[in-house]
């Protein structure tokens, strides 16, 4: 084997219109029963956990995570993730954390929360509010990475850690390309990058302004240059 995961997660819960278009992601839960027929396919195929994540249903009527959630746990699924929006909704309007205290409710299995946790406190309200055995971070780490240590030592021992200064973003920036580029090549992963950079940048005096060069980023030798200048300016 070219690699050796320590668990599967089948994607029953994609919204983009490329995956459901061919009947995968959360289109897949149009037909329960199908969804069903895969994890049971997919846990008699492998050694290790295999999980599923899934949202609220295609739409507004056809709210069905509880069922498909008790069906795959029934085929064998050793844990539930849920995204609490429909397919339709994409990510607006907010997460209905109540379709995930349903799931909760509907398996024994762990169940994952997933939607509209940007910090710390949004975690624990999540945790707190439907019951959930863990939660699932998307979006908001995008260029936030430190978010899953607030986290953790928030619900661990309700610390509140401080964001990391600009040296320790810029430091993770610089490392995160860099494994980009180790791992596809220069060309490609530079201009993956350029998306990555922005939302590091986030936030900082200037960023427009530096937003600008991330996206003419073509080599790593650019990426030490804008770090460089960004470090420099904010000295002053």
């Amino acid at each position: 084997m070219d690699f050796s995961p320590d668990a599967i997660d089948i994607n029953m819960g994609c919204p983009a219109p490329k995956v459901t278009g061919t009947g995968g992601g959360s289109a897949l839960m149009k037909d329960p029963q199908l969804c069903a027929r895969i994890v049971e396919a997919v846990k008699a195929a492998v050694p290790v956990p295999v999980t599923v994540k899934i949202r609220k249903g295609w739409d507004d009527e056809h709210v069905n995570a509880p069922l498909v959630a008790k069906l795959c746990a029934q085929a064998g699924a050793d844990a539930i993730t849920v995204h609490g929006r429909t397919r339709e909704q994409m990510y607006r309007p907010s997460a209905d954390w109540e379709i995930i205290r349903k799931v909760r409710q509907a398996v024994d299995v762990p169940v994952i929360g997933n939607g509209d946790v940007a910090c710390a406190a949004d975690a624990a309200r999540m945790m707190e509010q439907t019951g959930c055995d863990l939660v699932m971070v998307g979006r908001a780490a995008l260029g936030n990475p430190w978010i899953f240590r607030e986290i953790n030592a928030f619900l661990g021992s309700g610390r509140v850690i401080p964001p990391p200064g600009l040296p320790e973003r810029l430091l993770v920036l610089r490392r995160h390309v860099a494994a980009m580029c180790a791992l596809k090549g220069e060309a490609h992963a530079m201009r993956e990058a350029r998306k990555h950079a922005g939302w590091y940048l986030r936030g900082l005096k200037n960023a427009a302004q530096y937003r600008r060069r991330t996206g003419a980023l073509a080599t790593f030798d650019d990426l030490d240059h804008l770090i460089r200048d960004i470090l420099a300016q904010n000295a002053l």
